[in-house]
C-alpha cells in the first residue's frame, strides 16, 4: 500500500472520529435505531444464520420485501454491492468491466436508493437517484433491504422499488470491543495483476454509547474487451444508388439498384482494461443521552479514481466512404425500409465480408474518472415507552467528479484517401508518407464465438504508424451538494384495531452543476492562427475568402501541421507492442501507450503546446431541486375471523421547485475547426414546479402459523436525472463525399444536432400492483409466488424535431435539421411473476445436513409505445423478460462453501443508426449466465481464510441489431479468482 493511500486513509478514520466527537458542529445522514437497554443483540455468522435472517426480515415486513445480511461484519455474499442484489427475484444488474454498476427491479431501472432510510449523494453518479454501485465497497455495508412495494414512509424515488443501503451501528454489537479486518489478493485471466483489498472495522458498546469505523481500500485491474464496432450510434444504410452515398452498384445480385445494406462507420478489435483505486471510510457514535433521548452520527466517505484505457486496430469509412463494405455469403434480405428518405429500399444485413477501408488506424484511448462523496447525519430520537415517539435528523452530502478523455489516433494508411496532406517544404505529401497509400481490405467474421477482424501484412516496424490525429473531448467537471431536514412521528393506539399513526415532514434541497469543456491548442503558419480541438497532421481550417475567417470546408489558404510523428521518432516509453484483445489472436501491433494518455493536457502539450479549456456551453448547465414532502400513515393489526392481519394505508405528498439553467448558444463559433464549440450568449432560466400525491395500501394475512397472503397498490414516481433536464444542444456533422470546392458551403456537411435535456420534463411516474403468497415451512425454509403489475404513465423517450441552427462550418443559421433530444413518451407497462424457493436441509442425518439451496424465476415482459423496424412493439429499455438464480451451499464443521448461477435473457438497450425508418434498428444485449463461487474454513472463532471466483466460465456479452443472428459488437470480461484471510475479535 503507497504512503499517500495510507495517509488518505489515516485522515478519512481521523475525520470520522472528528465528526462523531464533535456532533454538535456536524451535518449527516441516518437510519432508524433502537434502544440500548432492554433489546437483545442476535449476532450474525454464516450462511446458514444470514438465511435465516433474511426470512426474518421479508415474513415479518409492513410490505412487500426481500432482505440481504451480512454473513459477519463487512462480509456480503458478493465481491460487489450490484453482484449481491442480483441473487434477489426480480433484480437484473447491467455490468461495467465485468462487475455490476446499475439495478433494475422487475425490468424497470428506475429505483430508488437510499443509504440507511434516506437519500445519499454518489460521486459516481450525482445526477441520478441511483449510485454507481462500483463507488461502494460491499464491506462497508451490512445489510440491504430491496422494497418491492411503496409505503408512504419511504421516501419516493423509485418506480419498480426502492433500495436501502444498511450501515451497522454501535448499539448492534456485543457489549465492548469489537475488531474485523481482512486481506485478500485477486486476479483476473487476461489481466494477471494481483489485486489487494484490506479491510478494518473496529466497534465498541457500552450499552450507553458505541462507537464503530470502517476502512476499506481495494485496487483493481478489470478486463473489459469490445470486439466488433466500438460505436453502436455510428450506423446506417450503405446504398447502391448514385446518391453521394451509394456505390451505383447491384451488390445484391436482384438486378435493382434500390437496395441497402446495414453499415457501420468503423469496425476494431479492442483491448480495453479498466484500473480503479477504491477507499471507503464509515464511522457512526451512538450515544443514549437520557432514558428516553439516543444521539446517532453518521460519516459515510468514499473515493475512487480510476482511468478506462484501450488500445484498438480501427477500420473505418473515413465518415465518408459510405460504400466501402462488401457483403458476404450469408447476406440475408430484412425488410422495406418504410419511410425516410430511402423509403422502399430492401434492407440486407450480413456477418461477414470484406471491409475496403480508406483509414486503419492504431487507436489509444484513456478516461479518467477522479471522485468521491461526502454524507454525513445527525439524528435524534425520543421514546419513553408512552404512545408518541418520533425522530428529528439532518443531513448534507457533498459529491464531485472530475472526467478527461483523452484519444490518439496513428495511422497505418497515409491519409491520401481522406485528403489529409502536409507540407515538408518541398511540396504536399500524405500525412504519414510510410503508410499504406490503396483501400486496405480487411476480412469481417462476426459469424463465430468472437467477432474478429483480419488484416493483411501492412508492415511490421514502428516506422509504419505515425500520430495523424488527436483530441482531447467530453471532458467535465461536476459536483452536487445535498440537503435534507426531516421530522418523523408515530403514535400507538391500545385498540382492537387501529395501532398506530405515523406521520412527517422533510424538507430537501440538491443543487447540481457540469461543465463540460475540450481541450483547444493554437496553431500559427504563414501569419494566419487558429485555435483547434482535432489537432490533425494536414488540412485543420481554411481561409474561405482571405480574410482571416476559417471553417472546416476548403479554402484559399489552409492551416496545418506539417510536422511528422512518426512512432520511430517518438519517445520509446510512449510506444507499446501488443496483441492483447482478449480470447482472439490477430496479431501484435504497437499503440501508443494508453497509460501516458491519463495526463490530458500534458500529453496534449507534448505534440501541440498551449492546450487551454473551452468550454461546451451545450452541455453545461446548473440544476437546483427543492422539495417538500408529507406523508401520513395509518397501521392497522387485528384478527378477520381467525385470521391474524397486518395493513397500512398511507399518502405521501411531494412538491418539486425546479430552476434549471442552461446556456443560450450563439451563432458565432468559437473554435472554426471543431464544429459545436459555439459562442455562450446567456442564460436561459426555467423555474418551474409540479406536485405528486401518492396513496400506497399494503396488507397482510396470515392465512396460518406459515402461510402469508400479501397485496399492496401504490403510485409512485422518480426524481429527474439532472442532465436530463439541464444539458441543452450539441451541434455535430460530417463531410459529405466529394470535392470540397465543388460543394456550395451551405452543403459540405451532413448536419445534425442533440438536446441533452429538457427543462420541462415530467417525471416518470407509475401505478403499481403487488399480490404475493408465502409459505415458510421451516426456519430456513420458504416457498412462495407473486404477480406483479406496474402501469408506466409516462417513460423519458427520445423524439426528432426540426429546427434552425447555427452551421458548424462557418457559424450562420441558414437551414432547419433534425434536433433529436427527450421527451416524455406515453410510457408502458410491465406485469409478470415471480417464484422463489429457498430452504436449509438441517432435517437431513450427518454430512448432508449442511446444504443448502434456493431458487428463484421472474418473469417480466414489458410493452411500450416504440416500434421496432419491423413494425413490432418494443420492451422498456433495458428490461429483460426472463431472469433467475439458482445458488447452492454448504455449511457445517467450519467450512462454507457456496456456488451460484444467475441468468438473464436478452435485455432491450435501445435505438439506434440511422436512414433505417422509423427511430431507427433496435439493439439488444443476448442472454447471459454468470457463475459465481465462495469457499471458506474457520480454523477457530477467530481466524478463517477463503477463496472466491467470480465469472466462471467467462461468459461475455453479444449485442446485436434488430435480428438475434445479426452480432454486431460482442463486451469481453475476466475470470477473477480471490483468496484472502480474515480475523475477528
Amino acid at each position: 500500500m503507497t504512503s499517500t493511500k495510507l495517509n488518505k486513509i489515516t485522515q478519512g478514520l481521523k475525520l470520522a472520529l472528528v465528526v462523531g466527537a464533535t456532533i454538535s458542529s456536524q451535518q449527516v445522514t441516518a437510519q432508524e435505531t433502537q434502544q440500548a437497554e432492554g433489546v437483545e443483540t442476535i449476532e450474525i455468522r454464516g450462511l446458514r444464520a444470514s438465511t435465516q435472517a433474511d426470512l426474518n426480515n421479508k415474513r415479518f415486513a409492513d410490505g412487500i420485501l426481500d432482505s440481504i445480511t451480512a454473513e459477519d461484519i463487512g462480509k456480503l455474499p458478493d465481491l460487489t454491492l450490484a453482484d449481491t442484489l442480483q441473487r434477489v427475484a426480480g433484480v437484473q444488474i447491467t455490468r461495467s468491466a465485468g462487475e455490476g454498476s446499475a439495478v433494475n427491479i422487475r425490468g424497470v431501472g428506475e429505483v430508488g436508493t437510499l443509504l440507511n432510510g434516506e437519500q445519499f449523494l454518489s460521486a459516481g453518479s450525482i445526477t441520478t437517484v441511483q449510485p454507481n454501485f462500483s463507488d461502494i465497497s460491499s464491506s462497508l455495508v451490512s445489510g440491504i433491504d430491496v422494497h418491492k412495494s411503496p409505503t408512504s414512509k419511504i421516501l419516493a424515488g423509485g418506480i419498480s422499488g426502492t433500495l436501502d443501503l444498511k450501515t451497522i451501528r454501535p448499539f448492534d454489537l456485543k457489549e465492548g470491543f469489537t475488531y474485523v479486518g481482512s486481506a485478500e489478493l485477486t486476479r483476473g485471466n487476461y489481466t494477471k495483476e494481483n489485486d489487494k483489498k484490506i479491510t478494518s472495522f473496529f466497534g465498541y458498546n457500552d450499552e450507553k454509547f458505541g462507537v464503530t469505523a470502517s476502512i476499506s481500500w481495494d485496487t483493481n485491474t478489470l478486463a473489459n474487451y469490445r470486439l466488433g464496432t466500438p460505436n453502436i450510434g455510428w450506423s446506417g444504410a450503405q446504398t447502391e444508388g448514385d446518391a453521394w452515398d451509394g456505390i451505383g452498384e447491384d451488390r445484391t445480385g436482384d438486378g435493382d439498384k434500390n437496395d441497402a445494406l446495414v453499415t457501420f462507420i468503423g469496425y476494431g478489435n479492442m483491448g480495453r482494461q479498466s484500473e480503479r483505486e477504491r477507499l471507503g471510510v464509515v464511522t457512526t457514535l451512538q450515544a443514549q443521552l437520557s432514558d428516553s433521548i439516543q444521539m446517532v452520527a453518521d460519516v459515510f466517505y468514499t473515493e475512487m479514481d480510476d482511468a478506462d484505457r484501450s488500445i484498438g486496430m480501427v477500420a473505418d469509412n473515413a465518415w465518408g466512404y459510405f460504400g466501402w463494405e462488401e457483403h458476404g455469403s450469408d447476406l440475408v434480405k430484412r425488410g422495406v425500409i418504410s419511410d425516410g428518405g430511402l423509403a422502399g429500399a430492401d434492407l440486407y444485413t450480413s456477418n461477414t465480408g470484406v471491409l475496403n477501408a480508406p483509414r486503419v488506424a492504431s487507436t489509444s484511448e484513456s478516461r479518467t474518472n477522479d471522485r468521491d462523496s461526502l454524507n454525513m447525519n445527525l439524528e435524534f430520537t425520543f421514546d419513553n415507552g408512552g404512545p408518541l415517539s418520533g425522530s428529528v435528523r439532518y443531513l448534507h452530502g457533498e459529491g464531485q467528479r472530475e472526467t478527461t478523455h483523452n484519444i490518439v489516433q496513428a495511422f497505418l494508411t497515409d491519409g491520401s484517401r481522406q485528403n489529409l496532406f502536409r507540407n515538408d517544404g518541398t511540396g504536399e505529401i500524405p500525412v504519414h508518407p510510410e503508410g499504406y497509400s490503396d483501400l486496405v481490405p480487411i476480412e469481417r467474421d462476426f459469424s463465430g464465438k468472437h467477432p474478429q477482424l483480419k488484416l493483411p501484412s501492412l508492415g511490421g516496424g514502428m516506422s509504419d504508424y505515425a500520430i495523424v490525429s488527436t483530441y482531447s473531448e467530453e471532458n467535465y467537471y461536476e459536483e452536487a451538494t445535498l440537503d435534507v431536514l426531516r421530522a418523523d412521528g408515530t403514535y400507538e393506539f391500545d385498540t382492537s384495531h387501529l395501532r398506530a399513526v405515523e406521520f412527517g415532514v422533510r424538507k430537501g434541497k440538491r443543487d447540481v452543476t457540469r461543465d463540460t469543456y475540450v481541450l483547444l491548442a493554437p496553431i500559427n503558419q504563414d501569419g494566419l492562427s487558429n485555435d483547434v480541438m482535432w489537432k490533425d497532421q494536414g488540412e485543420v481550417a481554411n481561409d474561405t475568402n482571405g480574410d482571416g475567417e476559417f471553417s472546416r470546408a476548403g479554402g484559399d489558404k489552409t492551416i496545418g501541421y506539417d510536422n511528422y510523428l512518426n512512432f520511430a521518432n517518438l519517445p520509446s516509453s510512449w510506444v507499446i507492442q501488443s496483441g492483447d484483445f482478449g480470447p482472439v489472436n490477430v496479431g501484435n501491433f504497437y499503440f501508443i501507450n494508453p497509460e501516458i494518455l491519463d495526463d490530458h493536457i500534458g500529453f496534449q502539450n507534448e505534440l501541440y503546446p498551449g492546450n487551454f479549456k473551452a468550454s461546451q456551453p451545450g452541455d453545461s448547465y446548473k440544476v437546483q431541486e427543492n422539495t417538500k414532502s408529507a406523508y401520513f400513515n395509518v397501521k392497522l393489526d387485528g384478527q378477520l375471523g381467525e385470521m391474524p392481519y397486518k395493513a397500512n394505508v398511507g399518502l405521501q405528498y411531494i412538491k418539486t421547485d425546479l430552476n434549471v439553467v442552461q446556456n443560450l448558444l450563439g451563432s458565432d463559433v468559437i473554435c472554426r475547426a471543431c464544429p459545436g464549440i459555439v459562442a455562450d450568449v446567456g442564460d436561459v432560466v426555467t423555474d418551474r414546479s409540479f406536485s405528486d400525491t401518492l396513496p400506497s395500501v399494503n396488507f397482510k394475512l396470515n392465512l396460518t402459523d406459515e402461510l402469508i397472503a400479501r397485496a399492496s397498490y401504490g403510485k409512485t414516481m422518480t426524481r429527474l436525472n439532472t442532465r436530463n433536464l439541464g444539458a441543452g444542444m450539441t451541434v455535430n456533422s460530417t463531410i459529405n463525399q466529394g470535392e470540397v470546392s465543388d460543394v456550395p458551403v451551405g452543403e459540405r456537411y451532413a448536419v445534425e444536432a442533440n438536446r441533452g435535456g429538457n427543462p420541462n420534463l415530467a417525471p416518470t411516474r407509475a401505478t403499481n400492483h403487488d399480490l404475493t403468497l408465502e409459505w415458510y415451512f421451516t426456519d430456513s425454509g420458504l416457498l412462495s409466488v407473486a404477480w406483479f403489475k406496474m402501469d408506466v404513465d409516462s417513460y423519458i423517450a427520445t423524439d426528432v424535431t426540426r429546427e434552425y441552427v447555427p452551421d458548424p462550418s462557418d457559424g450562420v443559421v441558414r437551414r432547419q435539421v433534425d434536433v433529436r433530444g427527450p421527451v416524455n413518451g406515453d410510457g408502458g407497462s410491465i406485469k409478470g411473476w415471480e417464484f422463489a424457493y429457498q430452504q436449509g436441509f438441517d432435517f437431513l442425518p450427518g454430512f448432508w445436513s449442511g446444504f443448502g439451496a434456493g431458487l428463484n424465476y421472474t418473469y417480466a415482459p414489458s410493452t411500450s409505445d416504440t416500434l421496432d423496424f419491423e413494425g413490432n412493439e418494443l420492451p422498456l429499455a433495458e428490461n429483460s423478460e426472463n431472469s433467475g438464480n439458482a445458488v447452492l451451499w454448504y455449511e457445517k464443521d467450519g467450512w462454507q462453501f457456496r456456488i451460484a448461477a444467475n441468468y438473464r435473457s436478452e435485455r432491450f438497450i435501445g435505438q439506434n443508426g440511422r436512414n433505417f425508418g422509423g427511430g431507427g434498428l433496435a439493439l439488444f444485449a443476448k442472454p447471459t449466465t454468470y457463475v459465481d463461487m465462495s469457499a471458506s474454513y474457520d480454523f477457530n472463532d477467530n481466524i478463517s481464510v477463503y477463496f472466491s471466483g467470480s465469472n466462471l466460465t467467462k461468459e461475455f456479452e453479444d449485442q446485436y441489431f434488430q435480428w438475434e443472428d445479426y452480432t454486431v459488437a460482442q463486451d469481453i470480461y475476466e475470470r477473477r479468482l480471490t483468496m484472502g484471510v480474515r480475523g475477528r475479535w
